[in-house]
């Protein structure tokens, strides 16, 4: 008699002498795997909860750095889309780049892509079923929840700097709302009277706890709720299924023993170390690469932050 998928997956989690050896290996795949949306958890939580700044608001930067003048947003767009209208640029170089949980580019807009005087450009989320108006570029995102990095190109001369900052000024990430409103007011026609309050999302994410180990499982599976999945990555979800890994769930480490726990936190410490000490060398696009890129620009736990 054949035992189904289910079945062999039990047996296999419940049997600590077949499952410490594979279960450790399979925690330090899915540490490396989990590590960037981990990271990007972190930092949207930094910077929403704990800095206070707006879900779908640019935060400008007015002190250019390495001759950059910045600009960035945390987008939620598990709601209505977003619109993302830039100023015509005047021959200076800009880049706007939306990142997605894994720090990949999910679309990126400059002189080089779309010119001096960029169209304006309306970003959805994956689950958005709606039309888009005819005069915008869409931008479809694969995860709810995004990282806009936008800059402008400045030079020391402080007039310079000054142009630049009137260029940001003039870029708006605005709601449909919000850009209904303004296009009325800029052809001075009569404003629509609101019978209901604007929608704006809160940031209802629980802290991020570094010091308890399994957190990393628990907060990098919660950054991909609402994403819809590549087919690398949903196999790689299969691979993982001995741990019980979903998206948008939580790591449920009462599902095995305690030696199977030890075996699975060793795992990650494994990663952990690997991570450090070869991801920089790692092949380039690679999970462990991209696990050492998010960690050194997002940050990793401390030391002390560490079980």
């Amino acid at each position: 008699m054949k035992l189904g998928r289910r079945a062999l997956l039990a047996a296999f989690v419940a049997s600590p002498a077949r499952a410490d050896g594979p279960l450790r290996d399979l925690a330090r795949r899915a540490t490396i795997y989990l590590t960037p949306p981990y990271a990007m958890y972190r930092r949207r939580h930094r910077d929403v909860v704990e800095r206070g700044e707006k879900l779908n608001r640019l935060v400008r930067q007015l002190s250019a750095e390495a001759g950059l003048l910045t600009a960035r947003a945390w987008l939620d767009l598990s709601g209505e889309p977003l619109f993302l209208s830039l100023p015509r640029m005047e021959g200076r170089f800009y880049s706007a780049v939306l990142l997605d949980p894994f720090t990949r580019a999910v679309a990126q807009v400059s002189r080089r892509t779309a010119g001096d005087t960029p169209p304006p450009y309306m970003i959805v989320g994956p689950a958005w079923r709606g039309d888009k108006p005819g005069e915008v570029a869409p931008i479809r995102a694969s995860a709810p929840s995004l990282w806009l990095r936008f800059h402008i190109a400045v030079t020391d001369d402080e007039a310079d700097i000054d142009v630049a900052r009137s260029l940001q000024a003039r870029t708006l990430l605005e709601s449909p709302d919000q850009r209904n409103e303004r296009r009325i007011l800029e052809m001075r026609e009569l404003m629509r009277f609101r019978t209901t309050a604007p929608w704006e999302p809160v940031a209802d994410w629980p802290q991020p706890r570094p010091a308890e180990r399994f957190d990393l499982f628990d907060r990098g599976l919660a950054m991909l709720a609402g994403c819809t999945l590549p087919e690398a990555d949903r196999q790689m979800f299969d691979m993982l299924a001995p741990l019980r890994l979903r998206p948008g769930r939580r790591f449920d480490a009462r599902a095995f023993s305690a030696a199977q726990r030890q075996a699975i936190a060793a795992g990650m410490s494994d990663a952990d170390a690997e991570i450090r000490d070869e991801g920089q060398r790692a092949a380039a696009g690679s999970m462990l690469q991209r696990a050492w890129i998010a960690t050194t620009a997002l940050g990793a736990p401390t030391d002390a932050e560490r079980p």
